[in-house]
């Protein structure tokens, strides 16, 4: 599903018409890849299921906010058992910012880690051992993101137009009789990318702890 629909993208960028559907299509496409890469996140909303690790006290959810945590449950094991299921006043939700604490330290302690994996690294020994699965709003992305999806896809047909124009020819110039049409070579190959675009995105990229 894309983060908006080809209705509004046309709007936001002034395009009338449907001759150019198809590419538009496309364009959303890898616009949404791209944006999810960039991000970390995924904007549709929905039930996200994740494996982090048990060494500290804290875990970063990829998506937010969170609507609820459906399920948080701890296993060394990573069998993930229904007595490995954590009640809810084990540990508060930082809904907007998709942080999950434990209030009991760390969620594997480290004995139990030790105990239960000697043979690998310690920075690996928790790693995968709570799994969270959450929801977050969908129809919800904000703004900010919206915006910079339809630039983003803008600035990828404005490329795929000057192209078209100049033949697939790397041209940076055109004379046409008293007239000439002048391209940059990073305007020909589509460089670099709107600076509006990743200052729009950077409040919703994925923090790291």
């Amino acid at each position: 599903m894309a983060l908006d629909t080809l209705a509004n993208i046309k709007t936001r960028l002034g395009i009338t018409g449907s001759a150019d559907d198809a590419l538009l299509s496309l364009l959303q496409a890898s616009a949404d890849a791209w944006i999810a890469e960039y991000c970390q996140r995924d904007f549709e909303g929905g039930t996200f299921t994740e494996y982090h690790s048990g060494a500290s006290d804290t875990v970063q959810l990829r998506n937010f906010p969170v609507v609820a945590v459906v399920s948080l449950r701890v296993d060394p094991s990573r069998q993930f058992t229904a007595e490995s299921e954590w009640p809810s006043e084990r540990f508060l939700v930082h809904a907007q910012r998709g942080v999950v604490r434990s209030l009991a330290g760390p969620f594997v302690p480290a004995a139990a880690r030790t105990v239960l994996a000697q043979d690998m690294p310690s920075w690996t020994r928790a790693a995968g051992t709570v799994r969270v699965v959450y929801t977050t709003a969908t129809a919800a992305v904000p703004a900010g993101v919206l915006e910079a999806y339809a630039q983003l896809i803008g600035h990828w047909f404005r490329r795929v137009k000057t192209q078209a124009g100049l033949g697939h020819q790397n041209l940076t110039a055109q004379h046409f009789a008293d007239s000439a049409v002048r391209h940059t070579s990073e305007q020909v190959a589509g460089l670099p990318l709107p600076p509006d675009v990743r200052t729009l995105l950077a409040p919703y990229r994925l923090p790291t702890l």
